[in-house]
């Protein structure tokens, strides 16, 4: 039958629990900062803010193009 090393189980049973603590506290601090979860939704919102811009720089170029064809005409 083998013999335990007493002291060698108190370290291993320590570093385990140091992990485990370790652990603990980094999925709290994760969780805390937001996680995944707060990028993906700016993620979403900075993609829907960039297609209104679109459109509405679309739009503007349409009107100046139509302002531009009086203005030419009217010169004619």
């Amino acid at each position: 039958m083998k013999k335990f090393n007493q002291k060698g189980n108190l370290t291993s049973t320590l570093a385990l629990i140091i992990s485990i603590i370790a652990l603990i506290i980094s999925i709290i601090a994760y969780n805390r900062t937001g996680g995944m979860n707060t990028f993906e939704k700016r993620l979403v919102e900075i993609q829907k803010k960039s297609q209104s811009i679109a459109k509405e720089t679309s739009k503007k170029l349409e009107e100046i193009g139509k302002k531009l064809k009086k203005i030419s005409k009217s010169t004619k």
